[in-house]
């Protein structure tokens, strides 16, 4: 069974480069940023990082079948939705991500919305 992880455990984020701390640098502002956690990684992201560090190797790397069916498993179980692996395209980031939705989408000159707050790239 995954070691169970700690939501309570407070992490101090001063001094180490966080944008939204530092932007935030005022008493009693709690910044809830897109994306940047205050959480510590989760053990086996931890792992999973460390054993890639450990091989020293940092190359780009190809999604896996495994990851596909994983992906194809857990939209069946939580979702009811059976979906093919070809219909799964990997991207290399989010804000990529939601140019290809909006270009998927819209037309051109048609508008996007984004809610705020938001990650300025959006």
């Amino acid at each position: 069974m995954p070691e169970m992880y700690d939501f309570n455990r407070i992490i101090d984020r001063s001094g180490t480069g966080s944008w939204k701390w530092r932007k935030a640098d005022v008493e009693d502002v709690i910044p809830l940023g897109v994306a940047d956690m205050d959480f510590a990684s989760p053990p086996a992201v931890l792992a999973a990082l460390q054993a890639r560090i450990d091989h020293g190797v940092f190359g780009y790397s190809y999604p896996t079948d495994e990851l596909n069916e994983i992906i194809q498993s857990r939209m069946k179980t939580n979702y009811a939705w059976e979906i093919k692996a070809d219909w799964i395209v990997w991207l290399p980031g989010l804000v990529t991500g939601l140019n290809a939705v909006c270009r998927a989408a819209g037309e051109v000159g048609d508008e996007v919305l984004s809610a705020v707050p938001v990650y300025p790239p959006f």
